[in-house]
This record gives C-alpha cells, sequence and structure tokens, in this order.
C-alpha cells in the first residue's frame, strides 16, 4: 500500500495516525464513544471515576454547602457534560466529565445581575504581537484550569444535588452556591472579577482602552498580560519576572504553561528568526466546511465584477444564520484584509448572501499570512501609553 501522508493544506498541523487500529471499526468507535446520558456514563468504570474526581474537586473548592430547600426559592438543575479529551497521536489522553449548572433556569434580578464579561479586542492583539516582535520578547500562553470555578458569587443561588451524587442522608436538601459554576449566567462575569482583582493587587494597572489588557510597569520591569476566559497571554521584557509571575498566580489559580504562543481565538502564530506569522487557516476551513464550500472552485477576486442579480426562485437565507456566517467572515478579516470590502458589502443585503459567500469561499481558497510585524518601537509604545493612560 502506498504511504499515507496528510493533505497539503493540512501540512501545518499535526494530523494523528493510529498505529495497529483494531480489526473491527466499530471497537474504536465504541472505544472514544462519549455518553449523551448519566445512565450511559455509570455502565463504564472510566466515565464514573471522571464523575468522581470532579465531585471532589468541587467539594475541595468549596463550591457548594448542602442546606434545606427555601421554601418558593428558585433552584437551578445541573447535569453532566462528558468529554474525551485526545493526544496529538490520537490516544486517549483522559475522560473529563464536568458537572453544569442549567443557567436558563435562572431569574434575572433573583440569582443573577450583572452578566457582562469584557471580550479581548482585536487590535489589542495586534498591539500586543506586535510590541513583542520588535522588542523580541517572549510571547507565552497560559490556560487557567476550570477557570469559572473559582469565581465568587454574590448571590443567593441554589441548585440542586448533582445528579447520581445526591447525599444519602439529605436526599432533599440543596446545594447553596459559594462559588460559580459553569453554566450559571453570572459565571464568566464572576471569573473575570476574581482574576483581576488578584491582578490588581499583585500591581496590574486595567487598561482603559481594554478591559481585557492588564499593564504592570515598576522599574525597568513593563509586563503586558492579555485575558480571554481562561487564555491569557503574557509577554515583556524581562522573561525572570514572568517566570515569577507565573508561579505567584499559580498559588492562586491553577494554571498550564503552555509554552510558547501558538494558538489563540483561532489566530495561528507561527514563530521564526526574524519575528511572527499570523494566519487562519483551519479557522477559514471550518468556516467553509459548515457552509458546505469546500469544493468551490477557485477564484481570483473576493467580489463579482458585476451585481449579483437574483431569480425570482432562488433560495431565501436563515436571518441567524446569515448573521453567523458575516460575524464569521468579519473576524477572518484579522489576517484577510482583501476580503473585508466583499464582507462589508455582503453586510448591506441578506439576499445576496448565498451567492457572495460563494465568490467569497471560492477565493479563500487562495491562504494569506499576516507576516512579521514591523514598526517604529518608540511609537508603538508611546501610542499604547495613551490608550491605557499610563
Amino acid at each position: 500500500t502506498r504511504d499515507k501522508h496528510p493533505p497539503s493544506y493540512l501540512r501545518d498541523y499535526n494530523c494523528p495516525t493510529i498505529k495497529n487500529p483494531p480489526q473491527s471499526h466499530d471497537a474504536l468507535i465504541i472505544s472514544i464513544e462519549e455518553p449523551k446520558t448519566l445512565k450511559t456514563a455509570l455502565k463504564y468504570t472510566n466515565w464514573r471515576t471522571a464523575m468522581n474526581d470532579e465531585i471532589d474537586a468541587l467539594h475541595h473548592n468549596h463550591t457548594w454547602s448542602l442546606v434545606p430547600r427555601p421554601p418558593g426559592a428558585n433552584v437551578v438543575g445541573s447535569k453532566w457534560i462528558f468529554r474525551t479529551k485526545m493526544k496529538e497521536d490520537g490516544t486517549i489522553d483522559r475522560f473529563k466529565a464536568r458537572l453544569v449548572a442549567k443557567g436558563y433556569t435562572q431569574i434575572p434580578g433573583l440569582d443573577f445581575g450583572e452578566t457582562f464579561s469584557p471580550v479581548v479586542k482585536a487590535p489589542t492583539i495586534r498591539v500586543i504581537l506586535s510590541l513583542a516582535v520588535h522588542f523580541k520578547w517572549p510571547l507565552k500562553q497560559l490556560d487557567v484550569k476550570n477557570a469559572f470555578l473559582h469565581g465568587t458569587l454574590n448571590e443567593r443561588v441554589y441548585m440542586e444535588q448533582p445528579p447520581g451524587f445526591v447525599h444519602s442522608q439529605y436526599p432533599n436538601h440543596v446545594c447553596l452556591l459559594h462559588k460559580s459554576l459553569y453554566g450559571l449566567k453570572q459565571a464568566p462575569r464572576a471569573w473575570f472579577d476574581k482574576l483581576s482583582t488578584c491582578l490588581v493587587s499583585i500591581g496590574f494597572i486595567c487598561s482603559k482602552a481594554d478591559s481585557s489588557l492588564f499593564i504592570y510597569h515598576l522599574d525597568t520591569n513593563f509586563i503586558l498580560l492579555l485575558v480571554y476566559v481562561d487564555d491569557v497571554i503574557i509577554t515583556g521584557n524581562n522573561p525572570t519576572f514572568i517566570s515569577s509571575l507565573t508561579e505567584r498566580l499559580n498559588k492562586d489559580f491553577a494554571l498550564k504553561d503552555l509554552g510558547q504562543l501558538h494558538y489563540f481565538l483561532g489566530l495561528e502564530v507561527r514563530h521564526f528568526s526574524g519575528g511572527i506569522t499570523i494566519s487562519q487557516t483551519k479557522y477559514a476551513r471550518d468556516l467553509l466546511e459548515k457552509a458546505n464550500m469546500l469544493e468551490a472552485s477557485k477564484i481570483n477576486t473576493p467580489i463579482a465584477h458585476k451585481a449579483i442579480e437574483l431569480s425570482d426562485d432562488h433560495e431565501s437565507v436563515d436571518p441567524t444564520e446569515y448573521r453567523r456566517l458575516c460575524g464569521s467572515l468579519q473576524y477572518l478579516t484579522f489576517t484577510r484584509p482583501d476580503i473585508t470590502h466583499a464582507v462589508n458589502v455582503i453586510g448591506q443585503d441578506v439576499q445576496i448572501l448565498g451567492e457572495a459567500l460563494l465568490v467569497i469561499a471560492s477565493f479563500l481558497d487562495q491562504i494569506a499570512y499576516l507576516g512579521p510585524q514591523r514598526s517604529n518601537p518608540q511609537s508603538l509604545v508611546q501610542a499604547l501609553k495613551q490608550n491605557i493612560g499610563h
């Protein structure tokens, strides 16, 4: 048989292969099948162990205490989500069970209030990467394990006991939550408040231009830290100080050091001796796959040369799908400025989305990169200080 090799468009990614595959393909599928219900999960030792580990972690974190059910209180439900974590070589890394609150049963003003959590801005990412390249700073990425579980709740939230783990002596009690859980409306905000409070206590200042950016500037040390949910980018002029800062944060939060930055919010970062390149190859292909346009014919322009004319029997477009695709294409312009005008055009008329998207999809077959960042370092620093008011 011929040698197996990944397709050319996936050359930048790890394409896992399984050595000595089982004779039965069904056996392979069953071995990594994720249970959809608690009843199914309880049949397997691996999933029972994963649930026990999750419950132990929640108890260790003092996530809740059992209390008698308050009369008339709104009690949210909970459910289990099961995921199989894979290694790069295609083998199973671990079985993950996560307890999730049914936040859709929460009542505004009663068991949740503010839910807003800042989202990192695209220009901020560009500034951070540009500064790191020009000053040759290290670009590190951290992952916060179970980030939402660190948030402290200000509201009184009651939750049913976890399915399969009802206390034998207090079966009618409910969980009074002290810490946030995945699924709660206020969980993202509670986590961000917890992290930002910790960073400010260390000496960081929150940027006035972007609440996701934190700056540390003391003596000769200049550190930039960018947060998006549980993903953290950190860079600065003192690698030793960055390491000590990481150790300090690890005392309050369980951190996983992912090393050099390679992937953040769909942006693929490649490092070379002269700087970095940024692309969204996988993001673009996933977008085209969802739109069923991977087989589109290749063209040289992202927009038609003449206005699109629609026939009377043209297929209507789902408004929700329209907004989703427009938003995805807009984010793709981060590294594909060549489609910006085309994306703005389709954003003006829902009726031409299908035809216009086909043109853009055909053009996206050509992969473009945002190359090494090169600008005047002093002007960048001055602009940054003006934006953060520092």
